[in-house]
């Protein structure tokens, strides 16, 4: 199909949450300007940002749709959702892209992962190749595994040249191209706040008769450090949800809870000789408690989560 059938066919929604990120939103906005597919529109949700991103993005970007979700930090599961709900009100909405704020894409990333989708109905969920930005010949994601025996999570990490190959994945993150029929199906994300919605996310779509594909050819950068001294603290910044997420991902989509449950000691010693090294013991005990909260935390086991409403 040649490229401006396809554009003329698929509408493409992008939508970006934002928190006081002005500066790598704003980058990011850039590049989906260069972008040279011209089918799309852009919606941001601003999720109560101090730094002055409403009033300083619609002066420079008033091609984009911006959307204040409040004063009230909502979450990242809850800024895409309100996001979803505003781009399927569009009827000719027939993709929606769910991207990171600290995200850089090349111009012919949203063709190749519309060209991806395209290729079989039963593909839902398409995710670029995700390289680093200061690294760009290593693979930050070419999309990830969670254990559904232990909860134990992988993801695509490698010299570039080991993911060139497009295949079905277990799940993504970061930048996801979503089939508007999946929104349709399973709407929005759960009420988690942070953490594990998105591989969750990609399990519903999967029961719901989903596939989710990993597309090389889709090039993204990602704004985050290579380096573990970095990034390794930054997983202790979302503890308490980190564990609690986990759990009632596993509560969800687990083979075998008991087996998770004799598998959280070996997580919990990771994590803790990890707190130790970079001096964040009180970070542990957060996560150790979310997990156990996680137990008894309320779960929704519907298929559909229903997105908020709009004016």
């Amino acid at each position: 199909m040649a490229m401006g059938l396809i554009e003329m066919k698929n509408r493409v929604s992008v939508v970006i949450p934002s928190f006081n990120c002005k500066r790598i939103l704003f980058r990011l906005l850039q590049s989906l300007k260069k972008s040279d597919y011209s089918n799309f529109e852009v919606i941001v949700i601003d999720n109560g940002s101090k730094d002055g991103t409403l009033n300083e993005g619609r002066e420079k970007f008033r091609w984009v749709k911006w959307i204040d979700a409040g004063v009230e930090n909502i979450g990242w599961g809850g800024a895409y959702n309100l996001g979803f709900a505003h781009a399927v009100k569009n009827k000719s909405c027939k993709y929606v892209l769910m991207i990171d704020s600290d995200v850089v894409i090349e111009p012919n990333m949203i063709l190749k992962l519309v060209e991806r989708a395209q290729k079989r109905k039963e593909v839902g969920i398409v995710t670029p190749m995700i390289l680093y930005l200061s690294d760009k010949n290593w693979v930050n994601q070419a999309g990830a595994h969670v254990s559904l025996w232990t909860g134990k999570v992988s993801i695509g990490w490698g010299p570039k040249h080991k993911f060139q190959v497009a295949r079905k994945v277990q799940n993504s993150g970061t930048a996801m191209l979503i089939r508007r029929k999946v929104v349709d199906k399973i709407g929005g994300f759960d009420d988690w706040f942070i953490g594990y919605l998105d591989p969750d996310y990609c399990l519903r779509a999967k029961k719901a008769g989903y596939e989710t594909w990993y597309e090389p050819k889709a090039v993204a950068y990602h704004d985050q450090s290579k380096d573990q001294k970095v990034w390794g603290p930054r997983i202790f910044s979302r503890a308490y949800f980190l564990g609690r997420n986990r759990t009632l991902f596993m509560r969800r989509h687990g083979v075998n809870l008991l087996v998770y449950i004799l598998f959280t000691p070996l997580l919990w010693a990771y994590y803790l000789r990890e707190a130790i090294r970079y001096g964040v013991f009180s970070k542990w005990v957060k996560l150790v408690c979310g997990t156990l909260i996680g137990f008894f935390y309320p779960l929704n086991r519907k298929l559909k989560i229903a997105l908020p409403k709009t004016s």
